[in-house]
């Protein structure tokens, strides 16, 4: 999410507007915008592919996507950072949850269940709009996509795959 700051000049929906057709024209999404704030306004911009992404991937995608920025007068100056998402990616949409089935993760649901908002659990199934979610504890929860605050992958590289 973009700070206040950067109220009126570009939306995380904006952002992916300008960005996402570049990224899908190679095989690419955006997976996450972060901003920090500062003197410069410091922009990471998440990129993911089925077959991952290298560093040279990363510096063709910045210098176009700093191509694109620079020719917005409003935008101003910044600190352009792509990268890979990493093992344990951020994962928030429907398509997210599908295409991760099985997979550990953590999140944090927007409203308290059973008397808690912090889970660890794998992803159970996507069925129309409710996420199933089975919980260390062994409950099952189902949710909507916008019932969670915020998830991600949670997977340990020493431990084998659930």
């Amino acid at each position: 999410m973009l700070p206040p700051e950067w109220a009126g000049m570009m939306t995380r929906e904006e952002l992916a507007a300008l960005v996402g057709p570049m990224l899908e024209e190679r095989g690419m999404e955006l997976v996450e915008v972060q901003s920090i704030p500062g003197r410069k306004r410091k922009l990471r911009v998440f990129v993911d592919s089925a077959g991952g992404v290298n560093v040279g991937n990363c510096a063709e995608i910045s210098r176009e996507i700093a191509r694109k920025l620079d020719a917005l007068p409003a935008f101003g100056n910044f600190v352009l950072e792509v990268s890979s998402p990493g093992m344990n990616r951020p994962i928030w949409s429907l398509e997210h949850f599908r295409r991760f089935l099985g997979e550990r993760l953590y999140f944090e649901t927007k409203e308290p269940r059973n008397g808690q908002i912090r889970f660890n659990g794998w992803i159970e199934s996507v069925e129309g709009d409710v996420i199933r979610l089975r919980v260390e504890n062994g409950g099952v929860l189902e949710l909507s996509v916008d019932a969670i605050r915020g998830a991600h992958l949670d997977i340990d590289p020493w431990k084998g795959r659930c």
